[in-house]
């Protein structure tokens, strides 16, 4: 079986939707039967660390893990001159090493440096290929391409960098990039062989960035949901009375939760329901005072971050998983909230882009209702339409049987054609 290498910042411990993500693929490559060393130095925290569910991910023979600290050499403005300063020598190391410069780069030369250590002791590079996902692995794909001429398989959950995100999250594909950034991004579309993306929407957008990118070359894996991990989650069925709604994970700026909460009181006026609704992770006061306002908080809990395994207890014990975006041209994300729901065998909720990929998975699969963030009189309609599809109690199913693309056999089978 092949080794791969697989460079993951954001994967072990799990704290964040982009962890998630990523130990997951790691897992199924591993149980697959692949010799895969996982480079990880997650420090994000969207979720507090879920030692059940990572402790079940790393326990895989054939997976290794290597955790890098990450770096705190880099420039920060509210630094002090002096402290800034002690930060120079270090940034030129990784200059002259690398040939390549930007703020933060300290944290993937970390990466890079115990990787090259970790050669160093087993005698040589053995590797079949080398898998990265995301943020903070460019300069560590690039520098091994470059020295190994390694097979290099490039991920993309998000758009890459932040600056080229779309509006309102960023400045657009076409942003202006300073000039050693972009001699990264030059370098990123000359090495990588392969490069995959959750949507087809994000891949496409991303070839408007990757402009030297042949789209034969692409592929599109989606986020997965893993069945295996349902035992962990406390399976509670729903009240057959009570309408359970629960969004996990941030509904802050500049994703518009206020949208859905207007709609929601304007529906419940003309369809009588008993309903609860959560806010599970990051909001803002501002939606706590628009609850007040709307006369909602008798039935909207807000509930700060939990466990991802706690998430999915609620969603599992909730009848419609609710997933709020925000306004933008086109909707090219694939929220992995989106594959928790299916996860959890729980229909979706969707306020998004009048286009975009939630579109494009509700109409295509029928796992539950979306409506355009820009036309609250759409998003009125369709939570009607919810409300009444709980009273005759014909919500919804989602599950891998009706959408089978997001579990982990077809995730298994892609992987094996890519790395065949």
């Amino acid at each position: 079986m092949k080794r791969i290498l697989y460079i993951a910042p954001h994967s072990f411990p799990i704290k964040s939707s982009e962890s998630i993500c990523n130990s997951k693929v790691a897992y199924v490559l591993a149980s697959m039967g692949y010799q895969i060393d996982v480079f990880a130095c997650s420090d994000s925290s969207t979720y507090p660390k879920d030692s059940k569910i990572d402790q079940f991910l790393q326990e895989v023979p054939s997976m290794r893990i290597f955790t890098v600290r990450p770096s705190k050499k880099n420039f920060y403005r509210t630094a002090s001159i002096t402290s800034n300063l002690k930060c120079v020598p270090h940034n030129l190391k990784v200059f002259f090493k690398t040939g390549f410069y930007y703020n933060g780069i300290s944290t993937p030369f970390a990466v890079l440096q115990a990787i090259e250590d970790l050669i160093k002791s087993e005698g040589g590079f053995h590797y079949d290929v080398m898998i990265t996902r995301g943020f903070l692995t460019d300069v560590v794909g690039i520098t091994l391409k470059k020295k190994y001429g390694v097979t290099w398989i490039a991920n993309w959950n998000d758009p890459f960098p932040l600056k080229r995100f779309p509006a309102p999250y960023g400045q657009g594909y076409d942003a202006k990039l300073p000039f050693f950034e972009n001699r990264v991004y030059e370098a990123i579309q000359k090495y990588a062989d392969i490069h995959t993306f959750p949507s087809s929407r994000l891949r496409d957008y991303m070839l408007k960035c990757f402009t030297h990118v042949k789209k034969e070359n692409t592929r599109v894996i989606h986020h997965m949901a893993h069945s295996e991990l349902t035992q962990f989650f406390n399976k509670k069925n729903a009240s057959e009375s009570i309408l359970k709604i629960v969004s996990c994970g941030s509904v802050g700026v500049p994703r518009k939760p206020e949208v859905f909460l207007k709609a929601l009181s304007i529906a419940l006026k003309e369809v009588n329901v008993k309903l609860k609704l959560f806010f599970v992770g990051f909001y803002s006061d501002s939606l706590k005072s628009l609850s007040k306002e709307l006369r909602l908080s008798d039935i909207v809990e807000f509930i700060p971050p939990k466990r991802y395994s706690e998430c999915m207890d609620l969603i599992s014990s909730c009848d419609v998983s609710l997933i709020i975006e925000t306004t933008c041209e086109e909707g090219i994300y694939l929220p992995t909230k989106c594959v928790d729901a299916f996860q959890c065998s729980k229909p979706i909720f969707c306020v998004s882009p009048k286009i975009g990929t939630l579109r494009d998975i509700v109409e295509k699969f029928h796992v539950g209702y979306i409506s355009d963030i820009d036309n609250i009189d759409d998003v009125v309609s369709q939570i009607k339409r919810m409300l009444n599809d709980h009273l005759q109690h014909q919500l919804p199913v989602a599950n891998k049987k009706i959408a089978p693309v997001f579990f982990e056999e077809y995730i298994a089978e892609q992987f094996a054609e890519l790395l065949k």
